[in-house]
């Protein structure tokens, strides 16, 4: 406890010796902060929240099935917001806003320097209750606004994109599927035909569906024999037939995704709005911190040079 109390009482003296040097560093760190709070440019931050569709609400079953639950999953889960944040913070969106707000030009910067500037003034966070905050600052508050309204658009044009080529894969693989029934169907028919003229079963359409055939005739045992082959094959044609009808339904449902009434993937909660107040620290908490950080820096280095000057 002694030789503690005396270390302190030592470095209390050494920061009293160089009092003048501590106090020339707050010195010049507050006229510095003061000059800078006065020249600095006002600045101005524009914020928009959103929530993030469900990847399952874009799935057909979800959606167009008889036991769809419109609000099981709307909202996404973690792994799907943080999909929406790479989006966000992509290169693609950066470029884009860079693009659209021609931002180098706006602000005469070399594209270089504009891009390190977005990555600065550009912000995504997740919010507490796990929706997306973006948030872009400028001198401008348009500009501001304009960077917020680009990113959105952009980010969930590259999320949509995602489904819209889910949507075509699908639409495809559907198509290949309806050719392989309708070439099953077509041999069905061929079946069927080739039995009407073997047992001469022109005379009458049935047995379809359930029907009886009209008894002109006895019918003889190799008609029967006819029959029931004709029966067969018929209720194979209406199985595939009905398989036909919800593939073409299906397909339909996957292509009503790639109209031009295009679906939301965010849900805008707030914003984004033209800001009215500068984003600027205050003044007084620029200055007051500069200060304070010239003080403890200016003791920290006189007893960092006071060790090394007592080991030498």
């Amino acid at each position: 406890m002694e030789q503690n109390k005396y270390d302190l009482v030592a470095i209390i003296n050494t920061l009293r010796q160089h009092s003048k040097t501590i106090w020339i560093f707050t010195a010049v760190a507050l006229i510095t902060s003061v000059i800078f709070v006065m020249v600095r440019k006002d600045v101005y931050t524009a914020k928009a929240e959103v929530m993030v569709k469900s990847f399952m609400y874009f799935d057909r079953n979800q959606m167009f099935g008889e036991e769809a639950y419109y609000v099981r999953d709307v909202f996404a889960r973690e792994s799907e917001v943080d999909k929406a944040i790479t989006v966000l913070k992509s290169d693609a969106v950066k470029g884009f806003i860079l693009d659209d707000l021609k931002y180098a030009e706006a602000k005469g910067y070399s594209a270089t320097k504009a891009y390190r500037a977005l990555k600065w003034n550009y912000e995504i966070k997740r919010t507490d209750n796990s929706d997306i905050e973006v948030a872009f600052t400028d001198t401008d508050p348009e500009l501001a606004l304009k960077g917020v309204e680009a990113a959105l658009w952009k980010a969930e044009e590259i999320y949509m994109h995602y489904f819209e080529d889910f949507n075509r894969d699908v639409t495809a693989q559907i198509e290949f599927k309806q050719n392989s029934l309708a070439d099953s169907l077509a041999e069905i028919n061929k079946q069927i035909a080739a039995v009407r003229k073997e047992y001469n079963l022109y005379n009458a359409l049935v047995p379809v569906r359930g029907a009886t055939m009209a008894q002109s005739a006895t019918l003889s045992e190799a008609n029967a024999e006819g029959i029931e082959k004709l029966q067969t094959l018929i209720t194979i044609k209406d199985k595939l037939d009905q398989e036909q009808a919800k593939l073409t339904s299906l397909k339909t449902q996957y292509n009503s995704f790639l109209n031009e009434n295009k679906m939301h993937a965010f849900y805008k909660v707030s914003g984004p709005y033209k800001p009215t107040e500068t984003s600027n620290l205050p003044a007084w908490a620029v200055i007051l911190g500069s200060v304070v950080a010239a003080f403890i820096f200016a003791c920290f280095w006189i007893l960092v040079l006071r060790a090394f000057s007592t080991k030498a």
